[in-house]
């Protein structure tokens, strides 16, 4: 039987002085090759981890997880079959040290990174990616927040309220919706059922959370609506309540928003907000995910 071998990595990248950006490669002197940077999956370990760890471990670098790119496929010289996962990857701070299995690294013009690559496997799934593939569309997923404890029998204050278990199962089943859609910003209600709905997804990407006021119960919808255009103008998720969703969604509708569909907001339901020019002027509707 075949051995099948599963490795995650990251195409690094980072704004350049000419308004495109640098990749990073690195060298292998075990090898004596130019690649990107990954490496074997532990077992039980998500691919998207395994791709975060290898490479802080290959780089020193901190970098943000950014949208899945598709996969490497091919054998090994002792005829195993791998599959490299790759992701986009931001560099966020970090310098980078030499190590056992990289002694050096490089930055090159995203437009150059096919000559500088060793093996033709690399150079084929560079060249096939989209042109600008570092580059996304702004949005802003506005996340009602999962199936929570019962009010009336909870004997706390109600922003202590935490998730039922079906309601920790639905921020699971978010967290595997939106990890690799290349997420900029984490916010939500301070409110820990909020908190508690998007911490799968920052423990998979890294992304801490922001509590904000503006999502909060009580929040004024023109307040939330200019927070959730800010957000927009990258990738963001934010997580918030019924009423405060409802109350700016109909705000933002009375300006000129479309919905895809009719209204509705069930937890751990989701609206994609996106727009121009400062506007948010479509929202698409994803119902909770089935768990």
């Amino acid at each position: 039987m075949t051995t099948q071998i599963h490795a995650g990595g990251g195409v690094i990248w980072r704004p350049n002085k000419s308004g495109s950006v640098d990749v990073l490669l690195v060298h292998r002197p075990g090898y004596k090759d130019w690649t990107f940077p990954k490496g074997k999956q532990d077992d039980g370990e998500a691919i998207r981890m395994t791709a975060r760890r290898e490479v802080a471990e290959e780089t020193n670098l901190h970098c943000r997880l950014g949208k899945f790119l598709g996969t490497i496929e091919y054998e090994t010289g002792g005829g195993s079959e791998k599959t490299v996962h790759l992701w986009e990857m931001a560099y966020s701070h970090g310098s980078f040290k030499p190590n056992s299995e990289v002694d050096k690294v490089l930055w090159v013009p995203a437009e150059k990174v096919t000559k500088k690559l060793t093996y033709p496997r690399d150079r084929e799934f560079y060249a096939s990616l989209k042109t600008n593939w570092w580059v996304g569309k702004p949005w802003v997923q506005l996340i009602r927040h999962a199936e929570a404890g019962n009010r009336r029998t909870w004997t706390g204050e109600d922003p202590t309220r935490p998730l039922a278990p079906i309601g920790r199962q639905q921020a699971i089943a978010l967290r595997e919706r939106f990890a690799d859609r290349g997420l900029d910003r984490i916010v939500s209600s301070p409110y820990v059922r909020c908190v508690q709905t998007v911490e799968p997804l920052s423990a998979a990407t890294g992304i801490e959370i922001e509590k904000h006021p503006d999502l909060a119960e009580g929040a004024n919808p023109k307040a939330t609506a200019a927070l959730l255009r800010e957000l927009a103008e990258g990738r963001s998720a934010a997580c918030s309540h019924g009423d405060v969703i409802t109350d700016v969604m109909n705000y933002l509708v009375r300006r000129g928003m479309r919905l895809s569909e009719p209204f509705d907001s069930k937890k751990a339901s989701v609206w994609k907000l996106s727009g121009t020019d400062g506007k948010l002027t479509k929202a698409k509707y994803q119902p909770p995910p089935a768990v």
